[in-house]
């Protein structure tokens, strides 16, 4: 029989069983079953170690696809807490794994971000680190003409504050002062009427 787990399924999750199909009249869900589909990042598998899920609800013909929202998330550079005496679902910005170290303080001219969406993309979701030193600056390039939504790009300091940079259908230049140790980026955005965006930033 298939199980539910209160804490995974409040962050889009379904943990179960394949083989059997049981109705969940409680939840207004019908079916679930293990999907073989995978996900992509930028066109790149990305591996996840949960499985997807195929949900029907009841009086639906078509079923959704559930995805493990703790993984995919955190590969997006987000922490993901579940309290469970609110029942709710914290996500945190800016706070993503550092899976490879970060290289040397970057010089004058060296680029640090190098963001794009792919040809056809409606989409972009990008995280990063760099290192910096104290009085220097980083020079962001951004040349837009997406439609339809924009993309919010967060830097976080050493310190922890955040900026944030909301774009558009612009081309701009932004400078940052920046403070010495990591500093840390997550790039987001949907732009569903199409357009190309690039944002590179180099360090003064």
């Amino acid at each position: 029989m298939k199980w539910f787990d209160a804490k995974s399924l409040a962050a889009g999750i379904i943990i179960g069983t394949l083989g059997i199909t049981t109705v969940f009249a409680a939840t207004g869900i019908q079916s679930a079953v293990l999907s073989e589909s995978t996900v992509t990042l930028n066109g790149a598998p990305l591996p996840l170690e949960k499985p997807l899920i195929s949900v029907t609800m009841e009086n639906e013909q078509e079923a959704s696809l559930y995805v493990p929202a703790d993984e995919l998330l955190e590969q997006l550079g987000y922490t993901v807490n579940y309290d469970g005496t609110k029942n709710t679902v914290d996500l945190i910005s800016g706070t993503n794994r550092l899976d490879t170290a970060v290289g040397d303080v970057a010089s004058a001219g060296d680029v640090v971000i190098g963001l794009t969406n792919n040809a056809g993309q409606t989409n972009i979701a990008e995280s990063g680190a760099f290192q910096a030193d104290d009085n220097q600056t980083l020079i962001l390039n951004i040349t837009s003409n997406i439609k339809g939504g924009t993309v919010d790009l967060f830097l976080f300091a050493p310190s922890g504050k955040e900026q944030r940079i909301t774009i558009g259908a612009e081309n701009r230049i932004e400078e940052i002062a920046l403070e010495k140790g990591i500093w840390q980026y997550n790039c987001s955005g949907i732009f569903k009427d199409g357009g190309e965006i690039s944002i590179v930033g180099t360090i003064k």
